[in-house]
């Protein structure tokens, strides 16, 4: 029988707990919030640098990412590339170039183009650990990938990955957030008919060549660098350089260049100098800051350039600066080896080695008083006395002393015959090792992502 006191008993005691479990959730959700407020009161200093650091690492991490998905897309085709010699370069830059970036594409949209909760798994492997917590990615809101690619123009317009929401979290809470942008550079290839344009070199002075004496003549392509003020040594005052230090100096001599090209990011001071530049059957191009023709009595100084002049200081238009540019980077990346080398070697010193030229590679420096034929690389300097004949590659990590009188010539097959000897391991050495191979800075540059192309 229905009993309406006990009905109304019944709604109060429900009405009362519906209250009571509404209270305990707010009592929850005020204790959750005094603990965040708390928590972050303690640790919030720390936690916001921490969390800046956080999204540091994850932005350097998939930058890093993408350059090594570029420069290993690159290497394999560079494999393909050596087997077409004698093509044309707009050829392999047409279809090579842009089948290049089909497949960077394919493999960073594989990296990153999976979109939501797996895109937040993959970034969350990249973030460090965190110190009395854990970093989490999270996924309301999303990360999103954007990749712009134009295949008509063979160009990335961009590439990033957007909203991307750190948390710093302790146990179940929250204590702090930050978003970020994680842009992904496009890479900047170029691809040559041969990956061993380099070779045409003849004298790569990382922080300058100063050349002096009577006569002097050089056939090849030829590349000076900087140095600081504080290096400045006495016996280069005497060449006249100023700032930006090094480049290429000629003080008092007589002298002819030829070859491709003669690169210098810093100036080519002549004094007292007479220098022919490329002929009218030879031209020559060449990019420098400026040219400071600088008299010396009672010796005149004159040049003249057979080719094309780029200069950086306005008196001559910079055009083709992309081509500087990849000329530059390409060799950069030559010096972070050389300035790595810890030994020395000389096959001069070897009995084992049978190969063909000799070779020398060390971080002390080079003196050479007699003709040599080979290559030199070497993290110290280069001084060549008068009267000596090099017909090679002479790789300098400091500078390229040459004392007059001598004929410098690049040797392509040269250099070519030596690296194949060590590659085919048919230049047999006791103690030819990793460092010992020519190979191993030279053959390095394309992995870099760079290739000259003439």
């Amino acid at each position: 029988m229905y009993n309406r006191k006990q009905h109304k008993q019944a709604v109060v005691a429900l009405f009362l707990l519906g209250i009571t479990a509404l209270a305990v959730v707010f009592v929850y959700a005020q204790t959750v919030d005094i603990t965040k407020m708390l928590m972050k009161q303690k640790t919030g200093a720390r936690v916001d640098k921490a969390l800046d650091e956080a999204v540091d690492a994850l932005k350097q991490k998939v930058q890093s990412s993408g350059e090594d998905a570029a420069e290993d897309v690159y290497s394999v085709m560079l494999i393909g590339l050596k087997e077409q010699e004698g093509s044309s370069v707009d050829t392999l830059n047409t279809g090579k170039k842009s089948a290049y970036y089909r497949q960077y594409i394919d493999r960073i949209n594989a990296m990153y183009g999976t979109g939501g909760k797996a895109l937040a798994e993959t970034l969350e492997r990249y973030l460090p650990s965190a110190e009395g917590g854990k970093y989490i990615i999270s996924t309301d809101p999303e990360p999103e990938f954007i990749l712009d690619y134009d295949e008509s123009n063979c160009e990335i317009r961009q590439c990033f990955i957007r909203d991307v929401v750190i948390s710093y979290v302790v146990g179940d809470t929250v204590i702090e957030e930050k978003t970020c942008t994680c842009d992904i550079p496009a890479p900047d290839v170029s691809f040559s008919d041969e990956s061993i344009n380099f070779y045409d070199y003849s004298l790569v002075g990382m922080k300058g060549i100063y050349i002096t004496g009577q006569t002097s003549s050089f056939v090849g392509s030829v590349f000076a660098g900087t140095h600081e003020f504080e290096e400045n040594r006495e016996a280069e005052l005497a060449f006249g350089e100023k700032d930006p230090y090094g480049g290429i100096n000629m003080l008092t001599t007589q002298a002819a260049m030829f070859g491709n090209s003669i690169v210098t990011t810093g100036d080519i001071n002549l004094k007292g100098a007479f220098v022919l530049f490329g002929n009218q059957d030879n031209e020559i191009s060449i990019y420098a800051n400026t040219i400071n023709d600088i008299e010396n009595y009672p010796s005149k100084t004159e040049y003249t350039v057979n080719g094309s002049l780029f200069l950086r200081d306005g008196s001559v238009e910079f055009t083709d600066a992309e081509h500087y540019e990849n000329i530059v980077k390409l060799i950069s990346s030559t010096a972070d080896l050389v300035d790595d080398i810890t030994s020395g070697y000389s096959s001069a010193n070897d009995s084992k080695y049978t190969g063909r030229y000799s070779k020398i590679i060390t971080n002390e420096d080079v003196t050479l008083t007699d003709d040599f034929t080979g290559v030199i690389i070497t993290a110290g300097n280069v001084i060549i006395e008068n009267g000596c004949n090099v017909e090679g590659l002479v790789i300098a990590g400091d500078r390229i002393y040459i004392y007059g009188n001598n004929n410098i010539v690049s040797g392509r097959e040269i250099v070519r015959t030596i690296v194949n000897e060590e590659k085919n391991g048919t230049a047999s050495s006791g103690t030819d090792g990793i460092n010992n191979r020519v190979s191993d800075y030279i053959e390095a540059m394309p992995d870099k992502g760079v290739i000259i192309a003439p």
